[in-house]
C-alpha cells in the first residue's frame, strides 16, 4: 500500500501547474495571508498585521499566546474579484466573514492608492475579531464601532507608532456639527426619527466619543468600569454620571468643544518584532484561493450551483493536487456525491489523515442526509464517522465540531454532555461565529444552564453586523432570563447574514 501511495503522490504533485500561478502565501504567528502580489508586498502586510496584533495585546493586557486558529486574510486584486466571495458594492474596500464554514478577512488591495492609512479597513475588522476572541461581552454599538474606528488608523513608523489619528472619509461626517446625532440618542436610543445618513454619522461620532474617552487617563480608566456596569444591567445614564463624574447630557457640548480644539493623537515608541514567512514559489492558479475561500464562507443555497460551475470551469481538465482538492470541495458541498467520493477517495489514498479532506467526506454525507429524509439518519451516522476522524486529525477545526453536532441533532440524547462539550469547544475556538453561538446557547438552555446561555448570547445580541442573528439572540435571552427552554429551536440551517 505504501508503494501505491508513493506513486499516487508523485502523480498528484508532479502534474503540470499552469504558468499563470501568481498568488503567494505568507504566515505569521496569528495570520495566514494570501495575495496576488510580490514577496516584498505580502511580507510587509504580514508584518503590519502582526505588529497590530501585538499593539492590541499591549493595550488590552492580553499576555496569552496566539489563538488555536490563525486568521486567513485574502488580498484580492480588485473589487471585481471580491465578488467571488460576496456580492459587495464597488465602493467596499474590504470585509470580514465569520461563518460556520470558516472565518476570514478580504481586502481590495487597489484601494491602497486612495487611502492615507492603507490598512484601515483590515485593522477595523480585526479589532472586532480580536475583541470577540478575548473580550466577548454585550458592548453597546457605539463602543463596538468606535473602538474599532479609533484603532484602525494606527500608523507604524520606524521606531514609533501613532494611535488615534482620524480617517479622512469619516471626518467629513463631523464637519457640520448641526447635523450630528444627539449623543444620548446614540448611546441610549430615543424616539428621534431615523435619517438615511445616520449610519455614517454613527461611525464618525462613535470614533469621536471613544477618542475623547481614550485620550485622557482618568476617562480611559473609567471606561472599562462603565462597560462592566452596563453588562450588569445598570441604568446607563446613572452609571455614566457616577463613573465619569458628569452627566451624559453634557456630552454634546463637551464633544463639540473637543472637536473644535483640534484632536491630538498619541505617539509611542515601537520596536517591531514581527516575522513573516513567505512561501515561494507562487502557490496557486488564477482565482483558486478566492474560490476556495468562497466555499468556506457559507454560500447561500441559491448561489451554490453557480459557484460549483465556476469551480469546474476554473479547474477544467487539470489533474494537479490543488485542482483536484478544489473540485472535490465543490462536489462535496454542492454537487454530486458520487463525484465527490471519487475525488476525495483518490486524494485520501495519498493523504489519509488530511483533516480537511476527512471533513469534506463528512460533509458529503451530511448533505446527502439533508436532501433525503428517508436516508437522513443513516447518512448522518456516516457523516459522524468522518467528522470524528477529521477531529482526531485537527482538534481545532471548528467547522468539523459544528457539523458533528448537526449530525447528532436527530439523536434522542442530543442535549447530552457530549454534545454540549462539542458545541462549547466550537464556540471557544470561533466565538466570532454567530450561528455557533446560537446553537451552543440553545443547547445550554435545553440543559437548564440559563446563565451560561445568557453569557454566550450577550455579544451576539449587541452585534451591529448581523441583525437577523442579533434578533434571534435577543429573543433567546428573554427566554433564558425567564428560566424557560426554547419552544422552537433554530435549525442548523439558520444563517445570521441572510
Amino acid at each position: 500500500m505504501s508503494g501505491l501511495k508513493g506513486v499516487l503522490g508523485a502523480a498528484l504533485m508532479l502534474a503540470a501547474i499552469p504558468a499563470d500561478a501568481a498568488w503567494r502565501r505568507a504566515e505569521t504567528a496569528n495570520f495566514i495571508l494570501y495575495g496576488d502580489m510580490s514577496e516584498k508586498q505580502i511580507a510587509e502586510r504580514a508584518r503590519a498585521l502582526e505588529d497590530f496584533d501585538a499593539l492590541l495585546r499591549m493595550l488590552t493586557g492580553i499576555s496569552s499566546g496566539p489563538p488555536a486558529n490563525r486568521l486567513p486574510v485574502y488580498f484580492a486584486p480588485d473589487n471585481s474579484k471580491m465578488q467571488i466571495i460576496r456580492p459587495v458594492p464597488g465602493i467596499v474596500a474590504g470585509f470580514y466573514s465569520a461563518t460556520p464554514d470558516g472565518i476570514a478577512a478580504f481586502v481590495d488591495r487597489t484601494t491602497d492608492r486612495y487611502r492615507i492609512f492603507r490598512n484601515d479597513t483590515l485593522f477595523h475588522e480585526y479589532v472586532h475579531h480580536f475583541m470577540l476572541q478575548y473580550f466577548p461581552a454585550g458592548y453597546p454599538k457605539w463602543y463596538v464601532e468606535g473602538f474599532a474606528e479609533y484603532l484602525m488608523t494606527v500608523d507604524f513608523r520606524d521606531g514609533e507608532v501613532d494611535i488615534g489619528r482620524y480617517n479622512a472619509e469619516r471626518a467629513l461626517w463631523l464637519l457640520n456639527q448641526r447635523d450630528w446625532l444627539p449623543f444620548e440618542h446614540m448611546m441610549f436610543g430615543s424616539d428621534r426619527k431615523a435619517r438615511a445618513d445616520d449610519a455614517m454619522r454613527l461611525y464618525a461620532q462613535s470614533w469621536l466619543l471613544v477618542h475623547y474617552l481614550m485620550n485622557d487617563d482618568a476617562r480611559r480608566a473609567a471606561t472599562p468600569k462603565y462597560m462592566t456596569a452596563l453588562a450588569k444591567g445598570e441604568d446607563g445614564r446613572k452609571a455614566f454620571a457616577e463613573i465619569f463624574g458628569f452627566p451624559s447630557s453634557e456630552l454634546d457640548a463637551r464633544l463639540r468643544t473637543y472637536a473644535k480644539a483640534g484632536i491630538a493623537y498619541r505617539r509611542l515608541v515601537w520596536q517591531s518584532r514581527a516575522e513573516a514567512k513567505v512561501a515561494t514559489p507562487t502557490l496557486a492558479i488564477g482565482d483558486y484561493p478566492l474560490l476556495q475561500a468562497a466555499m468556506r464562507s457559507a454560500v447561500p443555497e441559491k448561489q451554490q450551483a453557480a459557484l460549483r460551475g465556476r469551480v469546474k470551469r476554473a479547474v477544467g481538465k487539470r489533474e494537479d493536487e490543488l485542482s483536484l482538492r478544489l473540485l472535490a470541495q465543490a462536489e462535496a458541498l454542492y454537487g454530486d456525491g458520487t463525484d465527490a467520493d471519487r475525488l476525495l477517495d483518490r486524494l485520501l489514498a495519498v493523504r489519509a489523515e488530511d483533516a480537511e479532506l476527512l471533513y469534506l467526506k463528512g460533509m458529503r454525507h451530511l448533505r446527502a442526509g439533508r436532501q433525503d429524509e428517508a436516508a437522513r439518519k443513516a447518512e448522518y451516522a456516516k457523516a459522524r464517522t468522518w467528522f470524528a476522524r477529521a477531529h482526531k486529525a485537527d482538534g481545532n477545526h471548528f467547522p468539523t465540531l459544528y457539523r458533528y453536532a448537526e449530525a447528532l441533532s436527530l439523536e434522542p440524547d442530543y442535549a447530552s454532555v457530549n454534545t454540549r462539550n462539542i458545541l462549547m469547544l466550537a464556540h471557544s475556538l470561533a466565538p466570532q461565529v454567530t450561528e455557533i453561538g446560537l446553537q451552543a446557547a440553545q443547547l445550554l438552555m435545553l440543559r437548564g444552564e440559563f446563565r451560561a446561555a445568557e453569557g454566550v448570547l450577550a455579544p451576539i445580541a449587541a452585534s451591529t453586523h448581523h441583525p437577523k442573528g442579533s434578533a434571534a439572540a435577543l429573543a433567546l435571552m428573554e427566554t433564558a432570563r425567564a428560566g424557560q427552554k426554547p419552544e422552537e429551536l433554530l435549525g442548523f440551517g439558520f444563517a445570521a447574514d441572510e
